[in-house]
């Protein structure tokens, strides 16, 4: 059986990402095929647009939002997008504030939403995510759990697997990008802050960070930083403006996105559609390793 790469619109669109190295072209987003996961043998899905779940990882109860609109269809491999709140936020919140759940229904992708556990962070507890320890992190179980689940449950698309996340989420987001970079092809963090763990990804990760300049909890300097260090760890070496800073010419045809405006703590209204277009830009090709990230012992 052969399964589908669902397109709805301007979904998967054809663009030439970039250019590798000396002269050696990457396919475009559209030509890269689907991954499709196990669940893609099942006849029939569950739909909804706020189903509340709950997994166990190593004995804890993990709450998570799940959002499955009528778009996703049986046998035709969507991508799965997962997006963590802010500290001492929620599932529901995030849920609510970024709006990927009109553009899943729009263009027929799998949202999840987890929910984080008290966390110590600025003088205070809330709900969020270990961001300064990648040994036996218990968010980092959290996501390999959901990852093998939802492929399992629904037709996954392995090659257009994205995070994204504010402000703590986005902190994560960086994390999950430096480690599991054979899971996840792209990722987008907005409102965070600088690398939290020594960043080793298996292969170069296509990135797109968004960031106030009038920021009061995490200075833009932070932001800066961490679009640097994945300049670097990209090897890139071209930049272009337009509305966004673009680093490109970069190893496995990736590119760095920065965007920065006038704003605050706050996730801004055009994010989410640049954020989804980015992604839909950047799948994981066929040929780029995945072994496993290889990551050194943190720096905390």
């Amino acid at each position: 059986m052969q399964y589908a790469s669902r397109s709805s619109g301007a979904a998967f669109v054809a663009i030439v990402i970039a250019i590798v190295g000396a002269g050696k072209a990457v396919a475009s987003a559209a030509t890269v095929p689907a991954r499709p996961s196990a669940g893609c043998t099942a006849a029939a899905i569950e739909h909804g647009r706020a189903l509340q779940r709950t997994i166990d990882v190593n004995g804890t109860p993990r709450a998570y939002i799940l959002d499955v609109p009528e778009s996703v269809q049986p046998q035709h491999a969507a991508p799965l997008l997962f997006d963590f709140h802010g500290f001492g936020h929620s599932a529901n919140g995030v849920w609510q504030v970024s709006k990927f759940k009109d553009l899943a229904a729009r263009d027929g992708f799998i949202t999840v939403y987890p929910d984080g556990l008290p966390v110590h962070l600025m003088g205070h507890d809330g709900a969020g995510w270990e961001i300064f320890s990648t040994d036996g992190n218990r968010d980092l179980a959290l996501v390999k759990r959901l990852l093998d689940t939802l492929e399992r449950t629904y037709c996954i698309d392995r090659a257009r697997v994205f995070s994204t996340g504010f402000s703590n989420g986005a902190f994560f987001s960086n994390i999950l990008g430096c480690t599991m970079a054979d899971r996840f092809a792209a990722i987008a963090p907005v409102s965070g802050g600088t690398l939290t763990v020594a960043c080793h990804p298996s292969r170069a990760v296509p990135v797109l960070i968004h960031h106030g300049r009038k920021d009061e909890r995490i200075p833009v300097d932070q932001a800066r930083q961490t679009r640097d260090a994945w300049v670097a760890t990209d090897g890139c070496h071209a930049h272009t403006s337009d509305t966004c800073d673009w680093y490109r010419g970069c190893r496995d045809g990736v590119e760095v996105g920065y965007c920065e405006d006038d704003g605050t703590h706050y996730w801004p209204l055009p994010a989410t559609e640049r954020i989804w277009t980015f992604f839909k830009q950047h799948p994981m090709a066929a040929g780029q390793p995945t072994a496993g990230a290889q990551h050194a012992a943190p720096p905390y």
